[in-house]
């Protein structure tokens, strides 16, 4: 295999970067039966020998507040072992909705790794090692959301409740709100959190930052695969605030 190196191109006025092999990846193929009416709901659990355990994770994060699909930084990690090794030869290969297909490079953690510059909403995941396979895998992430208050950088006292809000176009399998001061609270529902002031992080003497996450995903397990096989995609926006010093 070539030495790995970063590649930029360029797709719908975005601009793509992913660390690939030497060869130069071409525009996926993978959804051209898929219409775009079917993309926001697309769910294709694969097929395999099922002798491979697969991770997927892929994980898109706001690069500003009010961010679009083109200002996201998509990042990509594939798991895979055999009988609870990790599997060091599997080729691996990601194809984006509208945008390119190519094969992630293995890290020296054994896992398989890549950035892309933008969020495409859906994708596919090809796993071969040797005689095992892992194939066909498609699944839309959740619509981008945004987070409609409180306002970048308002400023809030110590003993003050912040309540977050977003919307968004679609639901998603799961929502979760990360702060501070805390970790990972899981929201039903409503696309509402109230941030109680006992959450915040508070300084006696001088204003203190809080930036506030809030991630939304869609998980499905993957058929072919050994138990446990999973694919999640997540979209992550974040909102800072100035929180006062709190009473003494």
């Amino acid at each position: 295999m070539g030495k790995a190196k970063k590649v930029q191109w360029r797709v719908g006025g975005a601009v793509l970067v992913a660390t690939i092999a030497a060869c130069a990846p071409a525009m996926s193929s993978a959804f051209d039966d898929i219409s775009a009416s079917e993309i926001q709901d697309l769910r294709r659990q694969g097929s395999g020998t099922g002798e491979l355990s697969v991770q997927v994770k892929i994980e898109a994060e706001a690069e500003r507040p009010g961010a679009t699909a083109q200002d996201f930084e998509t990042e990509v990690e594939v798991r895979v072992l055999r009988a609870g090794v990790p599997v060091r030869d599997a080729v691996v290969t990601l194809s984006a909705y509208e945008g390119p297909e190519w094969t992630l490079e293995r890290d020296d953690d054994g896992e398989y790794e890549g950035e892309v510059r933008g969020y495409h909403r859906a994708y596919r995941v090809d796993v071969v090692a040797g005689g095992d396979r892992v194939e066909g895998v498609y699944l839309a992430g959740p619509a981008l959301h945004q987070i409609t208050s409180p306002q970048p950088g308002l400023r809030v006292g110590g003993e003050q409740a912040v309540e977050l809000t977003w919307q968004a176009e679609g639901d998603a399998d799961e929502t979760w709100v990360d702060g501070e001061a805390f970790d990972d609270v899981q929201v039903s529902g409503a696309m509402r959190y109230v941030v109680e002031p006992a959450q915040l992080e508070r300084e006696l003497h001088e204003v203190e930052d809080n930036e506030f996450e809030v991630v939304r995903l869609n998980r499905m397990a993957i058929e072919g695969g050994a138990p446990g096989s999973e694919i999640t995609i997540a979209v992550k926006q974040e909102v800072e605030v100035l929180v006062e010093p709190a009473s003494p």
